[in-house]
């Protein structure tokens, strides 16, 4: 049952609503038989506390909740950072949930959050408990990163456009034999497209792919070792590389190194993601990454919109192009080579 109020249970209970108000509450004052009664019928018709629209009405908090990703990695750490940061400056509190969606959309619903925030994959489908706790969640979810469910605010990622990008300019950069490190669909897909639309020279040996254990598995960084190497001592040796992800860039460290191979004289590399701990690479990669800044600021923006209205505006949709950010490991090829 949807919208239950307190004068609901009341009604179906047989007593007064500041009865009811003082149990759910945990106040005293009222007799155990009666208190168990009043939460078993409160249960019965699936009450939600709505604390949210109480605390706009007295618009005593400022507070959004963040739902960890479910996804390993640095990039996510410096976001979340960087909202608690930005979110300061606008006096806003920031909670954060490492529980399933499902779990942390019930605890923010319960606890004052009126506004949440969630990265998913691009793949993300809502399950049916989800979709059922989102029925009673009255305030608004904006979610970055991919997948979709109903009234829920879209910041999405074009990972492919992306890559691509950093195919163009690598092309730009005199690069025809460019090599991928990664598994993400959407990035091959972008990979393909920079080397059809440039005319590069392709083989299938250039593309190393493999599954999800790819970067931290002992066996799955044992593939990429002989496959990498076979590639560099084979007759069509890359000039470039794109990595797909921070775990492609730190799986290809040791590669690398132990290889012998000098960045960007040997092998210039673009990566995906932008993160300071690039910094252990020898030379300061160039990226191609969504702005974090920029995602946070869609979110903040819109929190503040959201508060103006005081409820839930309809789906918003926006699109984010990753940025290539230019530093030290790419080198412009003479024509020569």
């Amino acid at each position: 049952m949807s919208n239950v109020t307190i004068k609901d249970i009341a009604a179906a209970a047989g007593v007064s609503h500041p009865t009811v108000s003082k149990v759910l509450n945990n106040a005293s004052g009222v007799s155990e038989e009666t208190r168990e009664r009043i939460k078993r019928i409160a249960k019965q018709m699936d009450y939600v506390p709505n604390y949210a629209a109480r605390n706009l009405a007295n618009k005593r908090n400022r507070s959004l909740g963040l739902i960890w990703p479910d996804v390993e990695g640095l990039f996510y750490y410096h976001l979340c950072d960087t909202l608690h940061k930005e979110a300061a400056k606008r006096r806003i509190d920031v909670f954060v949930s490492m529980s399933g969606a499902t779990h942390a959309l019930r605890n923010f619903n319960e606890h004052f959050i009126d506004y949440v925030v969630c990265w998913f994959s691009p793949m993300w489908m809502p399950e049916d408990d989800f979709i059922r706790e989102k029925e009673h969640f009255k305030g608004q979810i904006t979610i970055i990163g991919g997948g979709r469910t109903e009234g829920a605010n879209l910041i999405l990622i074009d990972r492919s456009e992306g890559i691509f990008s950093a195919m163009q300019y690598l092309s730009t950069m005199g690069h025809k034999k460019i090599a991928f490190v990664g598994i993400d669909p959407e990035k091959i897909k972008g990979y393909m497209k920079g080397v059809l639309h440039n005319g590069l020279h392709f083989t299938p040996e250039y593309m190393i792919t493999a599954p999800n254990d790819f970067y931290y598995g002992t066996e799955g960084k044992n593939g990429l070792a002989e496959r990498f190497t076979a590639l560099w001592r084979g007759r069509d040796r890359p000039t470039a590389l794109i990595l797909d992800s921070q775990g492609s860039a730190f799986a290809m460290i040791n590669v690398l190194s132990s290889l012998g191979i000098r960045i960007p004289d040997e092998l210039s590399i673009v990566s995906y993601d932008d993160i300071p701990e690039f910094s252990v690479y020898p030379v300061r990669l160039d990226t191609v990454s969504p702005s974090i800044h920029e995602l946070i600021k869609l979110v903040l923006d819109d929190y503040e919109v959201f508060c103006q209205h005081g409820e839930r505006r309809g789906e918003t949709l926006k699109i984010i192009v990753p940025e290539l950010i230019v530093r030290e490991s790419v080198r412009k090829l003479d024509v020569k080579e």
